[in-house]
């Protein structure tokens, strides 16, 4: 079964790897990447979501998939709702991971923030991430190698950041949840401080039919926990 995923802000292609790994049902994943992530072109200008979905689209169609499951990691998750409200015909099923509908004051406070340690130090930024991203326990597994962790995943920030940030900052595709028809599964960090578990219920509640979990992590519920969201996204697929 072809899935198409979209990775979320600052990530690449590899950020599903884990999910992948864990997963048991047999998906052809097919990761699409923002705007100057991976071995996309830096943007010119400010990205547009539509855009980005259509040409993630068009690629699938390319590679003969004419119907599909998407499934997107936070900003990756409000493009695979959008996915499934402008594309009906070709979404089978939806997943959102983290994602929100529309982007409030406090997040819009905490991109700036985002943007500007990138600006200043990669490093500092990743080490801001991890402490916020991560719930506590998390965070006692890591704390014997933090720093060289740290390290390594201010390596993984990509270049285009900057424009993915900007785009966070101005998302709002509250008109579009209600006209999503494919099953939509909703999953969500009770301990997300980035992007609120309260964004997440809000998706399931006005999503006609969809499946909200809501799991004990952070907003890097994607490194935490990759076995519950491969759980839940296989049975959810199947």
């Amino acid at each position: 079964m072809p899935i198409l995923a979209f990775h979320g802000t600052t990530q690449a292609a590899n950020a599903w790897s884990q999910v992948q790994q864990a997963c048991s049902t047999n998906l052809e994943w097919v990761t699409f990447e923002f705007p100057g992530s991976g071995e996309s072109d830096m943007p010119t200008g400010p990205i547009d979501l539509d855009v980005v979905i259509s040409d993630a689209v068009a690629l699938m169609h390319h590679l003969g998939h004419e119907r599909f499951h998407v499934i997107g990691y936070s900003l990756g998750a409000v493009a695979a709702l959008q996915c499934a409200s402008l594309f009906p015909d070709s979404v089978i099923t939806v997943t959102s991971l983290c994602g929100w509908s529309k982007t409030d004051a406090r997040m819009k406070v905490t991109f700036d923030l985002w943007r500007r340690l990138i600006a200043i130090d990669r490093e500092l930024f990743m080490r801001y991430a991890l402490a916020d991203g991560y719930t506590a326990a998390g965070l006692e597994v890591l704390e014997p190698m933090f720093d060289a962790v740290v390290g390594m995943a201010a390596t993984t920030v990509q270049p285009g950041s900057d424009a993915q940030l900007e785009l966070d900052i101005r998302i709002d595709i509250e008109k579009s949840l209600r006209l999503i028809k494919a099953p939509c599964l909703v999953i969500g960090g009770i301990e997300d401080r980035w992007v609120d578990i309260t964004k997440s219920r809000h998706i399931a509640a006005t999503v006609s039919g969809s499946t909200l979990v809501e799991l004990p992590a952070g907003h890097l519920v994607i490194g935490e926990l990759p076995g519950e969201i491969a759980s839940a996204l296989s049975t959810h697929v199947a």
